[in-house]
């Protein structure tokens, strides 16, 4: 008789790239209105609060896991760099925040706890 797991059985993983929350704020951003395929990277900076350093750190760690683009170009002489989550970054945020509602649903009593067990909902 083979024993099949259940998701409630399976370890809940925060992917840490998301996790951080500087980078959180920036992909919480750019999936949260879905219908607009970019934003300009001072849009982002402006409404995160963020320096430009701090924000080229966090977007450069995005990009190489893959989860956003970016893409610069010259309206006029202004360069403008503009910032998307890829469909690769828009699953991976959905997984976190379905992992994360996992992690929020979790039911632990004390005896579980102090024996190394975790019950769910």
């Amino acid at each position: 008789m083979s024993v099949e797991s259940s998701p409630a059985d399976e370890a809940i993983i925060l992917d840490e790239i998301i996790h951080q929350p500087t980078r959180l704020r920036i992909m919480t951003l750019l999936v949260s209105v879905p219908q607009l395929d970019h934003l300009a990277y001072g849009f982002i900076q402006q409404t995160l609060d963020l320096t430009g350093g701090n924000l080229t750190i966090h977007l450069r760690k995005l990009e190489s896991a893959g989860f956003l683009a970016i893409t610069k170009e010259f309206q006029g002489s202004k360069p403008r760099t503009w910032v998307q989550a890829t469909p690769t970054g828009r699953q991976a945020f959905a997984s976190y925040l379905s992992n994360l509602q996992r992690t929020l649903g979790l039911r632990i009593s004390p005896s579980d706890a102090a024996d190394g067990q975790a019950g769910s909902q």
